[in-house]
């Protein structure tokens, strides 16, 4: 769960939802630390104020999508990634 303040800002640390699989391997928590330091350096997130009440907790996702060479989805797969809130970092 992410808060977020009205600036964009996280107020607090990430919290992994009650969901989550606790990270048991050397690939996994370094999955998890990246995610958690894409969240905090993307920090902060450009979003309507007007709709602060619908953005101000949310969960992210961060799915394993596998990548050829090229930047896109390998084996004819579709691109399931959507535009971000990321500032692009």
């Amino acid at each position: 769960m992410i808060d977020l303040t009205r600036e964009g800002k996280l107020d607090g640390q990430p919290v992994l939802g009650a969901g989550s699989t606790p990270a048991t391997t050397d690939f996994a928590r370094a999955y998890q630390a990246s995610a958690l330091r894409a969240i905090t350096e993307c920090q902060p997130y450009t979003l309507p104020v007007e709709y602060y009440d619908q953005w101000k907790k949310f969960t992210s996702v961060f799915l394993e999508t596998p990548l050829g060479q090229t930047g896109k989805p390998a084996g004819g797969e579709l691109d399931k990634r959507k535009l971000s809130i990321c500032r692009g970092c």
